[in-house]
C-alpha cells in the first residue's frame, strides 16, 4: 500500500542520495534539516467529524483513515500538506462503487444528502482535482474507483479495448500484451494513475 503521505510504498526506504550528490548540494544550499512527518493517528486525532451520519447501507467509508488518504494528490501544496498533517477539508465520506448501477445509485444518495462527488482515480492529480475547495460547505464524498478497474472489453479486429475507469497504467499494458497490443501512453504517474484520470 502506498504511504498515507507520499509516492512510495509503506515498507519502501526512499532512494538513497549518493554521498557525492548530497556533498554538493550542501555545498550548494547547507546541510539538510529534514522535518519530521505528521503521523496519521496525529491527523486523524485533530479530524472534524464527518458531515454525513451515516454509511448509506454499506455504501460509504466513514473511517477516518480512509478519509484522510483520499484527501490530497500529489502536487507540492498536496505534499506540503500532507507532510505536516495540515490537510484542510477531507472528505466525509468514501465510497467504493463496485459497477456501474452502484455509480448510479451512488449520485442518488448524493442528491438526497446534498452531498459532492470527487472521483478518485490513483491519486495522481497534480492540479487540485481530488482536493476540496475550502469554500465548499456541503458534504463531500470521494469516489474511489479501484473497484471500476480491469480490461472489460477487447476488439480483436480494430484493437479497441475498453477498460474500467480506475485500472492502472501497469495493469492496462499487462491484460493488452497477450493480445500484441500496447496503450502507448506512459505519462508520468503511469504507475500509479489510471484510465479515469488520463481520459
Amino acid at each position: 500500500m502506498r504511504r498515507w503521505n507520499g509516492w512510495i510504498e509503506d515498507r519502501s526506504a526512499p532512494p538513497h542520495v549518493a554521498d557525492e550528490a548530497r556533498r554538493l548540494l550542501e555545498a550548494e544550499i547547507g546541510p539538510g534539516r529534514p522535518s519530521a512527518d505528521a503521523r496519521p493517528e496525529d491527523v486523524v486525532a485533530g479530524l472534524a467529524a464527518s458531515r454525513i451520519a451515516d454509511d448509506a447501507g454499506g455504501r460509504l467509508s466513514l473511517d477516518a483513515v480512509d478519509r484522510i488518504r483520499h484527501a490530497r494528490g500529489q502536487s507540492l501544496p498536496d505534499w506540503i500538506a500532507l507532510r505536516s498533517g495540515r490537510l484542510g477539508r477531507v472528505p466525509d465520506a468514501v465510497a467504493r462503487p463496485p459497477d456501474g448501477a452502484a455509480v448510479r445509485e451512488l449520485f442518488a444518495v448524493a442528491r438526497e444528502r446534498g452531498a459532492g462527488l470527487i472521483p478518485f482515480g490513483g491519486g495522481t492529480s497534480v492540479v487540485g482535482g481530488v482536493s476540496i475547495g475550502q469554500d465548499e460547505d456541503r458534504p463531500v464524498v470521494t469516489v474511489a474507483l479501484e473497484a471500476l478497474a480491469g480490461l472489460r472489453d477487447l476488439d480483436q479486429r480494430s484493437g479497441l479495448a475498453t477498460f474500467g475507469a480506475g485500472t492502472l497504467g501497469p495493469a492496462v499494458e499487462t491484460a493488452l500484451e497477450p493480445h500484441g497490443l500496447t496503450l502507448g501512453h506512459f505519462p508520468q504517474s503511469w504507475e500509479r494513475s489510471t484510465i479515469g484520470g488520463w481520459v
